[in-house]
């Protein structure tokens, strides 16, 4: 924000990034040097031990002094139509001094290479993301990640409304469902998703840990242990609860205009899960992201139905019949309950 000064604070946390004055920052780079286009302008800025971050209504800006006394400077310019999806990830409860932001994009990765064999003794070289994936730590005492979240999600989830679909019912299309203590155990162990409410988790994410948009709907909830993975009218959004304490949080976006593939896959005979596998342009770990749901728990044919509509359909369509599903004869369940961190608890 405008009048914002350089709070560089302790020494073990200036590798994170700290805010700048993005009015500042714009000024700036507006003039020497001028890398700024004339309608463009800097959003969010932030620095860094030496590099400086800027997001601008445009593109990601990753400034990258190099040397010495840091004479040779990178510019890095990332569109944001080139980001497929994006990560947050907050900071633990004691020692974890940083918040984590991951960007995955189009771009190609480096392969890496097996290494030389007989004479040539080359050792091998793993392979690395590149620009296919790349992370900013950022400072947890001076930024707001989950207002650095919500501008994100903004940011990049505006880019898909020229293309949102067929219309799909906004109300809910999950219900809470009961577990035996036994499929309790297998639905951590196995990681098997189970429907849950929409109504609660709506609340809570448009208000006490905002990062719904305000437009956005979350139409169907499925929670496995302490993870949730939500599917809004927008985008699909995994939430990875990690730590002891659950202080520490991933926030996983991925709009639906950076699917290109997926695939759902009944159980069998002796599975007790059903399938589903997401296929987007990136190159490194978000090429294929994977979510597994209990049989009896979750209609694995109405996200299929729900994932045609949104990501093939076309706003001209029919409302699409998501067939909700009758739960008359489902015992009662205790409503939602939210721990102190933001985020669903695991009683």
């Amino acid at each position: 924000r405008q009048g914002r000064e350089d709070e560089k604070g302790f020494w073990w946390f200036r590798d994170n990034q700290r805010p700048l004055d993005a009015v500042e920052m714009d000024r700036v780079y507006h003039s020497s040097p001028c890398i700024l286009r004339g309608a463009e302008h800097i959003e969010l800025a932030f620095k860094g031990r030496r590099d400086i971050t800027l997001f601008t209504n445009l593109r990601i800006i990753i400034v990258d002094p190099k040397g010495l006394v840091g004479k040779q400077v990178e510019y890095t310019s990332i569109p944001w139509t080139s980001v497929v999806a994006h990560t947050v990830r907050t900071a633990g409860k004691f020692i974890d001094f940083d918040s984590e932001v991951g960007f995955y994009t189009e771009m190609k990765f480096f392969p890496g290479s097996s290494g030389g064999s007989g004479e040539d003794d080359t050792p091998p070289v793993p392979a690395k993301p590149k620009q296919s994936y790349f992370e900013l730590d950022f400072n947890k005492k001076m930024v707001d990640m989950d207002a650095l979240n919500y501008y994100l999600s903004r940011r990049i989830l505006l880019l898909a409304k020229t293309d949102l679909g067929a219309p799909v019912p906004l109300e809910g299309l999950t219900h809470h469902t009961d577990s035996t203590t036994f499929g309790k155990l297998f639905e951590i162990i196995g990681n098997d998703q189970q429907e849950m409410d929409t109504q609660a988790i709506n609340a809570e994410l448009h208000t006490t840990t905002q990062i719904l948009l305000d437009e956005e709907t979350v139409v169907m909830a499925f929670k496995a242990g302490r993870d949730v993975t939500l599917f809004t009218n927008v985008r699909v959004l995994h939430i990875d609860v990690q730590g002891i304490f659950g202080a520490k949080i991933e926030y996983l976006s991925l709009p639906y205009k950076s699917i290109r593939a997926w695939s759902v896959e009944t159980a069998g005979v002796w599975d007790a899960d059903t399938e589903l596998n997401l296929y987007t342009q990136n190159r490194w770990h978000a090429a294929k992201i994977e979510f597994d749901f209990r049989t009896g728990k979750a209609d694995i044919q109405k996200i299929n139905r729900f994932l045609s509509a949104l990501i093939i359909g076309r706003p001209t369509d029919n409302q699409v019949d998501l067939f909700k599903k009758s739960y008359a004869s489902a015992k009662q369940m205790v409503p939602l309950k939210f721990g102190s961190f933001g985020i669903l608890n695991n009683s």
